[in-house]
């Protein structure tokens, strides 16, 4: 959730009572594509296995979920954790874990941070696990501060990381853990942003301490774009050094477009973003900006809402070392798409964008507001993609799930496939982008995990499924 003065609360008080009849969903869909044109330079015939949809929240049938994110562990294929915020009856907010060991056929929940929103999760080296949320205090302000768990046996069960840094009001916290071989294997690091404008709006870095047993010290990294800064930060990763690298959109506040509207004459018009890239090579000690993507033309309407989204190659391919980013933007035709790009030097320079997605020329008046882009790498080097996307949604709010896969680092991609059986559908009681962050990661046996939020049963729910990525 991130913090925007002056908008209330989207988050209504009661779900729709329907019944989707989703049953054909859950019968494994393979889809053999074939590639043509510009896409065949990269494999003559390529092909998606997409596995059943399964409800990660299904033990909480009856709470409303939101904002989720999920984490794989790089040395157990069938571990993983996912996450989302709740809101109950009386609008209580809290933030739920839950952990498979079966490679997401299954789930429990094992953790719930009360009065918290904004959740993360990380898994580190020896499936220990980390969980991170923004909890307002009990005091009068309801002031958000940074709160951090960990678990000693895989997410079973928790344990309080105590923050002890004096923070000013943080928002949208994400959890990153070195399970690399490096010096600085076993670290934990939290980044977020300061939401206030006095003094400025700026990325602040928690690392760990003892492996996120602790965390004593906090780093501030101001904005360098904009006179009149804010931010939309997206998630952290580890290279195969042990590099710490985030990604933050930057934001030119005097230039934000909030509204509720999802029409192409509210979109920006102009530059208002660049997306920096941040990286400590140190193991924590320090946090530099070491790179940036200018021109973005990032849109802050709610319906489209959503973060930028970073991903490196840790494999031992012909990509290896390359960082990838994805996020929505207005540009073509003043609808929201989800742009593309790489960069061969750490994140320094980057590559010319590009709309990953397949759903009409870029101009087209008949394009979709896509948003909720998240991105990772799997062990065999292919590049995925997921988003929610609208292109089968006339009225523009509702929305299916779809990935897109890329063999050679970027250059091309595959058809996209829908992921989601049914579609979320928009309505009075739903948030209007379903939150801010979904989640999209991929396990050791180069199985991606995308986690989303759909309201098919009448009430939004966290959604997974396996997708396998082949070619012959």
């Amino acid at each position: 959730m991130v913090f925007l003065p002056g908008v209330m609360s989207l988050t209504s008080q009661t779900a729709a009572d329907r019944r989707l009849d989703f049953a054909g969903g859950l019968a494994c869909l393979h889809i053999l594509l074939a590639a043509a044109g510009a896409a065949s330079a990269q494999s003559p015939r390529a092909h998606y296995t997409i596995g059943p949809n399964v409800q990660v929240s299904a033990s909480q049938s009856s709470v409303r979920h939101y904002e989720t994110y999920v984490a794989a562990d790089r040395e157990n294929a069938g571990h993983l954790i996912a996450c989302a915020y709740t809101t109950g009856p009386d609008n209580k907010t809290d933030t739920v874990f839950y952990v498979s060991f079966d490679s997401g056929a299954t789930w429990a929940h094992t953790l719930t941070v009360p009065v918290a929103v904004d959740p993360s999760c990380a898994i580190g080296p020896d499936g220990g696990a980390f969980a991170a949320s923004i909890h307002d205090l009990a005091d009068e302000k309801g002031t958000p501060v940074l709160s951090v768990y960990r678990s000693a046996d895989g997410g079973r069960t928790w344990t309080p990381s105590p923050v002890s840094v004096e923070a000013p009001p943080v928002d949208r916290a994400y959890l990153t853990v070195d399970d690399t071989g490096s010096s600085f294997r076993g670290q934990v690091y939290v980044h977020a942003y300061r939401f206030s404008r006095t003094p400025p709006a700026a990325v602040l870095f928690f690392p760990g301490k003892d492996g996120g047993r602790r965390f004593e010290n906090m780093l501030v990294s101001p904005a360098t774009s904009f006179p009149k800064p804010w931010f939309f930060p997206g998630n952290g990763i580890v290279g195969n050094d042990g590099s710490f690298f985030a990604i933050a959109a930057e934001l030119d506040d005097t230039r934000r477009n909030m509204s509720l509207r999802t029409d192409a004459e509210s979109a920006p018009s102009t530059v208002n973003a660049a997306l920096d890239i941040f990286i400590s090579r140190d193991g924590g000690k320090s946090l530099v900006l070491d790179g940036k993507i200018e021109g973005v033309f990032y849109d802050w309407r709610v319906p489209q809402l959503s973060m930028p989204a970073l991903a490196l190659d840790r494999s031992r391919g012909p990509f290896r070392g390359r960082l990838y980013a994805a996020w929505p933007d207005a540009r073509y035709g003043r609808h929201t798409q989800i742009l593309f790009s790489s960069s061969r030097d750490q994140g320094r320079t980057w590559d010319a964008p590009k709309v990953v997605g397949d759903d009409g020329d870029a101009g087209s008046d008949a394009r979709r507001n896509n948003f909720m882009p998240a991105i990772a790498v799997n062990g065999n080097g292919v590049v995925g993609v997921a988003w929610y996307d609208r292109r089968d949604n006339p009225d523009n709010l509702g929305y299916y799930v779809r990935f897109a896969a890329s063999l050679n680092g970027g250059k091309t991609w595959l058809p996209s496939v829908r992921v989601s059986a049914v579609p979320h559908v928009a309505d009075e009681d739903t948030r209007k982008n379903s939150g801010d962050t979904a989640g999209l990661t991929a396990g050791p046996d180069g199985i991606f995990h995308p986690v989303w939020i759909d309201n098919r049963t009448g009430i939004p729910q966290m959604w997974t499924a396996t997708v396998k990525v082949g070619t012959r």
